[in-house]
Formats: C-alpha cells, structure tokens, sequence
C-alpha cells in the first residue's frame, strides 16, 4: 500500500512516519512511505497512492488543492487532513476527506484513524441479488456505494455514479455486507456511507451534495458521535 505524507514542517513529516511504522510493526504490515515537504513535488511523481496525509496550510500550494489533484489520478485516495486548525471542517467534506487530525498528533485518534483508512483503502467487492427477471447478481466496491435504502419489498442501492440497483437483499443481510466502519444507519430505512456526506443538520445529511437522508431523531445523538469520530472529531 501506497502512502504519501506532505507537510512542509519536517517534525510533523517524521511523527506521521513513526505512527505508520508502529502500525505496521505491531499488525504485521507493511507500507510504502513516500514524504515530502511541498505538494508540488508530490504532485510531480504523478503516482496512485492509496492513502495521502496532506497538510492544509502550506506555501505555494496548499492541502486541499492537492488533494484535489489527487483524487484526479486514483479517485480511491484516502486523503487525511494533519494540521494545527480545525476551521477546515466544510472544505474537508467537500472534498471527500475521511479524517481530519489536529496538531501535534494523538496517538490513540492516529492509530484508529489509520486501521479505518486502511479499511476503506481496502475496498472490498460487495456483491448482492439484483430484484429482476433474471435473478442475476451485481457487484459494488464498497467504497462506491453511497447508501442503501429500503423501498417498498425492495431495496434500493445507489452508487456514486447515481446508478440505481433494486435488490432481494433485505436491509438485515446489507446490514452483514457493509461492515466497513464508515457505513453507519441513520435511519431503519438506510445505511449510508459517511464518505459521501456533504452536508450534515441534527435531523438530515445531503449525501453526493443531492441525496437528502433523515436522522432518526432517536438515532441523531449516536449518529452524530459516530460521524465526528470517523472525521477525527
């Protein structure tokens, strides 16, 4: 697995080094770790890294910017924001930012935030029984799944190309499916994938800046500890 690591403060280049290495060497992997201290150089080696920890404020170009240009050349990029601010939080989503770690770093947030960006960069297949003629099967990445809805005796499943796949699955055995720990219900009616969330109120979330999905208000507490934690929060 790929990692890129850009800070323009080399103190902050070498901590972010010493987590992953630790992380390796305690579960048994391995990484291919390639630091830099300005987005321009990274950007340079044009290479599909899996997971990117980028800092926001740097000279000439900035975190988010590259981040951007990332996404351009592996749309999977896990990109995980390291910096002293916390006022990023709307360009983060934006962006599809997954974490978000404050300045210096605390190790226990960095160790679970990293085994969730390992899991996402993992990306396992999902495949599931289409509701058709055919009683064919389907299969998603689970990262290109953006939430799951229960729709009359169907199930409703939309990707991030908006493609619509009506299944036999039941929201129980997607329940099963989506165990990744960045898919979370909202509702009895859906699971979402909080990686498409581009807008969040206490009583709904805007995933793909398009879907509208409602906050149980019996759910909206835990849903909302869930969702910072996952941010870093």
């Amino acid at each position: 697995m790929k990692v890129a690591i850009c800070d323009d403060e080399i103190e902050y280049i070498q901590d972010v080094e010493k987590h992953i290495n630790q992380y390796g060497f305690e579960h048994g992997l391995s990484f291919e770790v390639f630091k830099y201290d300005n987005g321009k150089e990274l950007l340079k080696q044009n290479i599909p890294f899996d997971i990117a920890f980028l800092d926001i404020e740097m000279d000439e170009i900035n975190g988010l910017e590259v981040g951007k240009r990332l996404k351009e050349i592996n749309p999977d990029i896990v990109l995980i924001c390291v910096t002293a601010y916390n006022h990023y939080l709307d360009d983060a989503l934006d962006l599809g930012i997954t974490r978000f770690f404050s300045k210096p770093i605390d190790s226990q947030r960095f160790y679970k935030g990293f085994e969730k960006a390992i899991n996402k960069a993992d990306n396992a297949e999902i495949v599931f029984h289409l509701k058709d003629e055919n009683n064919g099967t389907a299969s998603l990445k689970a990262n290109d799944i953006v939430f799951v809805e229960i729709k009359g005796r169907k199930t409703r499943v939309v990707d991030k190309n908006d493609q619509e796949y009506l299944t036999k699955d039941n929201i129980k055995d997607w329940k099963m499916k989506l165990t990744k720990s960045f898919f979370v219900s909202p509702h009895n009616s859906f699971i979402v994938n909080t990686n498409y969330i581009t807008y969040f109120q206490k009583d709904y979330i805007v995933l793909n800046g398009k879907h509208n999905v409602p906050i149980a208000y019996s759910k909206r507490v835990e849903f909302k500890r869930k969702f910072m934690m996952l941010m870093g929060g």
